[in-house]
C-alpha cells in the first residue's frame, strides 16, 4: 500500500509538475508578447511626440499668418474707405466739371452774340 500511494503521489506530482511547467512557458511567452507590445508602443509615442511637434510649430506658423492676413485685411479697409473718399470726390468732381462746361458754351454762345450785335451796330454807324 505504502508502495502503491506513493507511486499515485510520484504520479500526481509529475502532473503538477507538467502543469506548472505549462504554466511558466505560457507566462514566458506572454511576458514577450507584452515586451512586443510595449516596443511598439514606445515607438508610437515617439512618432506621435514628433507630429505633436510638428503640429505645434504648424500651429505656430499658421497663428503668424492670421496676425499677417489681420494687419492685410486692416491695411485693405483703409484703402476701401480712402477710395470711397475719392471715388466721391471724382464724381462730385465730375459733376461740378459738367456744369462748368455747359457755362462755358452758354458764355461763349452769348458772347458771339453779343460780337454780333457789335459787329452789326459798327456796320450801322458806319453808314450813317
Amino acid at each position: 500500500m505504502l508502495d502503491r500511494d506513493l507511486a499515485d503521489f510520484g504520479e500526481k506530482l509529475r502532473a503538477q509538475t507538467g502543469s506548472i511547467q505549462a504554466i511558466a512557458q505560457t507566462q514566458a511567452e506572454h511576458t514577450a508578447t507584452l515586451a512586443k507590445h510595449t516596443a511598439t508602443l514606445d515607438q508610437h509615442t515617439a512618432t506621435l511626440d514628433r507630429h505633436t511637434a510638428i503640429l505645434d510649430r504648424h500651429t505656430a506658423i499658421l497663428d503668424r499668418h492670421t496676425a499677417i492676413l489681420d494687419r492685410h485685411t486692416a491695411t485693405l479697409d483703409r484703402h476701401t474707405a480712402i477710395l470711397d473718399r475719392h471715388t466721391a470726390m471724382h464724381k462730385e468732381t465730375a459733376g461740378g466739371l459738367a456744369k462748368l462746361t455747359l457755362d462755358i458754351f452758354g458764355l461763349k454762345n452769348s458772347m458771339e452774340q453779343i460780337v454780333g450785335m457789335l459787329d452789326t451796330l459798327i456796320a450801322r454807324g458806319g453808314e450813317q
